[in-house]
């Protein structure tokens, strides 16, 4: 009986954990009220999809769609990083990844359409 105890705890952490990564938002990241795509003392993260990258384009950020940050963080210049989301799970997701690999995320900024 412990057995099926012990297997159903870890299966309850995992979920839990998977819920943490994805639903609870990064402390003290902070939303941008808007970006220039303009400026050079940042970099910009567009981790949106191909098709999403569409609505408010902006034309120097490095576009790294969210399930490629992964293997193509390595792109990203070593400066501070705002990352351009289209929701809330895809900024807590990529924002733990990229300060995972050791990226100064100074914020972020939702491109949700409407």
């Amino acid at each position: 009986m412990t057995i099926i105890y012990t297997c159903v705890s870890v299966v309850l952490l995992f979920i839990v954990y998977s819920l943490y990564k994805r639903y609870i938002p990064v402390h003290g990241i902070r939303q941008m009220a808007s970006i220039d795509c303009t400026s050079t003392d940042v970099s910009l993260v567009d981790v949106r999809h191909f098709h999403e990258m569409k609505h408010k384009p902006c034309q120097s950020a490095i576009h790294i769609p969210l399930p490629y940050l992964e293997r193509q963080h390595v792109e990203i210049p070593s400066k501070e990083v705002i990352v351009i989301v289209p929701d809330s799970i895809s900024r807590n997701l990529s924002i733990r990844q990229l300060k995972k690999h050791g990226y100064q995320v100074k914020g972020y900024w939702c491109a949700c359409k409407g």
